[in-house]
């Protein structure tokens, strides 16, 4: 037996769906090795963890710098403040 020949009767089940002559554990043994067989959907998950991760530093990020704008703004105002008071 070679050893791809697993890989290739995993792949005929998962085709068919069925497992000839196989008992309830075999079966689940065979699903199990076809589903660890599979890495088709393995691109979609890390995209979606280098988004997720883009977006967290995005957050992150923009929360950091509405606070710096924010005290920039109030510096700003008070400094108007002090300057209409003092020629008043």
């Amino acid at each position: 037996m070679k050893a791809s020949e697993p890989v290739i009767q995993t792949q005929r089940i998962a085709a068919t769906g069925k497992f000839p002559g196989a008992g309830p554990l075999q079966a689940a043994h065979a699903s199990l090795r076809c589903l660890l067989a599979d890495d088709s959907g393995q691109d979609m998950v890390e995209y979606a963890l280098v988004a997720s991760f883009l977006g967290l530093g995005t957050i992150a990020g923009v929360n950091g710098l509405a606070s710096k704008i924010a005290n920039d703004l109030n510096l700003l105002l008070n400094g108007f403040n002090a300057a209409t008071a003092a020629s008043s």
